[in-house]
């Protein structure tokens, strides 16, 4: 109970900041607001919808052999931006609604609001407040569900840098997260967090900062038998190195321990992460990153490491024309299986992921969009291994010229 009343203190702390600097606003001197309305249409087909492993797997499972459908969704949103003095108050609003051809049951609606408010003092003390909820149905390669969910993901964080000499610069954060995510069994299921983060960075050499971060963080599952909380802290040594216009380099290396009670879910291990953006030439850019994180597997109320390694090109072939292209490989351990029926001890996962997308700028505020989509897994157990392909167009109109 004290727990859960700090996690609400936190959230109506963040909360109340946002609205009384919003409010404060419009008395600032050299304001500027930007709205940006927009629209997106798609249509798009999918190989595997339910991501599963053949066809007879699908009909042992929900009654029906056929693997793949289409859908259309349309997107309405609004982008802001509100400018004033060193402050800038960011804002991102948007609904969704998604229909099938076939599986009518898969039809929903979806949104988003997301604000954030990046404030100054000077040149000595900056920072962040960020309030984000988003309600959309979660990938079926991700839960154990038989038909439709919907997650709900609420989210808040707080940010602080202090310079404390024109070298050393002290950060310290508040983060607070809720997931809403229904199981097949468990409809109240949810994961809740609320972290701490204390990190030191030197920035005496130039183009270059590094230092160390701290972080804790204490979860719980509600509303399914068995599953006990935890705890999980972490130490990494950062840097960031970066030549403007021409390339960035980010790179961290560390340990998490994650301990939930009764050993479900208890991990430790190396974690970091490793990134590479170069822009090759006036027209092309590379991304290179590679992470290795410990996360939580929601579906079994347990724990996952996931080393992922992903790579991207850009393309900017010509003002209109862009190209992006895409691949990635997941490696998911799982530990820990508290709640019944859900499947993850001893389980390991192989996930591969590769996507092109194609972008035509037909006039200043409508653009078209191609794309095509693979992933698969392969597991040690089988009926988690799939593979599946999404073909679509988009059509995405801005009120403001791109």
């Amino acid at each position: 109970m004290i727990a859960r009343q700090k996690l609400d203190r936190l959230r109506s702390g963040i909360h109340a900041g946002l609205i009384l600097a919003f409010l404060a606003a419009p008395n600032a001197v050299m304001a500027q607001l930007m709205m940006d309305p927009y629209a997106t249409a798609h249509i798009e087909h999918d190989s595997n919808v339910f991501l599963v492993p053949n066809s007879a797997f699908q009909l042992m499972e929900r009654g029906f052999s056929t693997l793949g459908d289409s859908d259309a969704k349309v997107v309405a949103g609004l982008n802001s931006v509100y400018l004033w003095s060193l402050q800038s108050l960011t804002a991102n609003f948007e609904v969704r609604r998604l229909d099938y051809l076939h599986f009518t049951d898969l039809d929903h609606n979806e949104y988003l609001g997301d604000l954030r408010l990046d404030w100054k003092l000077g040149s000595v003390v900056d920072g962040v407040l960020h309030v984000r909820e988003e309600r959309s149905a979660p990938s079926f390669a991700s839960n154990n569900a038989i038909g439709l969910t919907l997650n709900t993901a609420s989210n808040a964080d707080a940010k602080i840098n202090l310079k404390i000499t024109p070298e050393w610069r002290l950060d310290a954060g508040a983060t607070y997260s809720k997931l809403e995510a229904p199981l097949q069994f468990y409809p109240d299921f949810v994961d809740r967090e609320v972290g701490t983060q204390l990190g030191i960075r030197y920035l005496g050499v130039a183009n270059l900062s590094s230092g160390f971060e701290f972080a804790h963080i204490d979860g719980d599952f509600y509303n399914a038998p068995e599953v006990g909380p935890y705890t999980q802290n972490s130490g990494e040594f950062k840097a960031d190195y970066a030549v403007s216009g021409v390339s960035k380099l980010n790179a961290g290396i560390g340990y998490t321990r994650r301990v939930q009670s009764g050993n479900e879910g208890t991990v430790s291990g190396l974690t970091g992460e490793l990134g590479y953006n170069r822009q090759l030439t006036g027209k092309t850019a590379l991304n290179v990153q590679l992470i290795r994180a410990v996360n939580s597997y929601v579906a079994a109320g347990g724990s996952e490491i996931d080393t992922t390694a992903s790579v991207g090109l850009i393309w900017q072939a010509t003002y209109k024309v862009g190209v992006d292209l895409e691949g990635s490989y997941t490696h998911s351990t799982f530990i820990g299986q508290a709640i019944p029926n859900s499947v993850a001890n001893g389980r390991v996962d192989h996930d591969k992921a590769a996507s092109l997308s194609v972008k035509y700028q037909a006039f200043r505020k409508l653009q078209f969009r191609g794309y095509v989509k693979s992933q698969s897994r392969s597991s040690v157990i089988d009926e988690f291994d799939f593979n599946d392909t999404i073909v679509g167009v988009e059509a995405q109109w801005h009120w403001k010229p791109m």
